[in-house]
């Protein structure tokens, strides 16, 4: 089963199928419903997780795979423009059995027994552009 979804005013409830790679999902949604710019919020649970940390120094983020499956406390993005498509900046808080809680960037993580997501689509269109202080794509505002 795919992810479900309903259309809620001007906004969108979905809910991933167990499995759903998460960043690749929200990223589709937003692509097949032409949503440029948007807020996005998610809770639920999660598995094959991997968050970064963004150092400022050496310009790169460090990468840590969480093991097993965790709750998704609080994910919360936006969606911008990079190089034509839409892209989604997630962060997200996760926590296992131990109840200890483990933030960062989301880079990958499947649904588990469900994940449900918010998009709150803005009006008008928001590109990143590189920034060369950084050497990431920040929202050109």
């Amino acid at each position: 089963m795919l992810m479900r979804y309903a259309k809620l005013g001007d906004g969108f409830l979905v809910r991933l199928a167990t499995g759903e790679e998460i960043v690749g999902a929200i990223t589709e949604f937003a692509h097949a419903h032409s949503i440029d710019a948007a807020s996005v919020s998610a809770i639920g649970s999660a598995y094959d997780v991997v968050l970064g940390y963004f150092d400022r120094a050496t310009r790169s983020y460090e990468r840590h795979a969480v093991p097993g499956e965790v709750e998704i406390s609080s994910l919360l993005g936006n969606i911008a423009l990079k190089e034509g498509r839409a892209f989604p900046h997630l962060h997200v808080t996760v926590g296992g059995r131990d109840f200890r809680a483990l933030a960062g960037h989301l880079f990958e993580g499947k649904a588990g027994a469900t994940c449900e997501v918010i998009f709150r689509p803005m009006p008008g269109c928001v590109q990143r552009v590189k920034d060369e202080a950084t050497g990431l794509f920040l929202l050109d505002l």
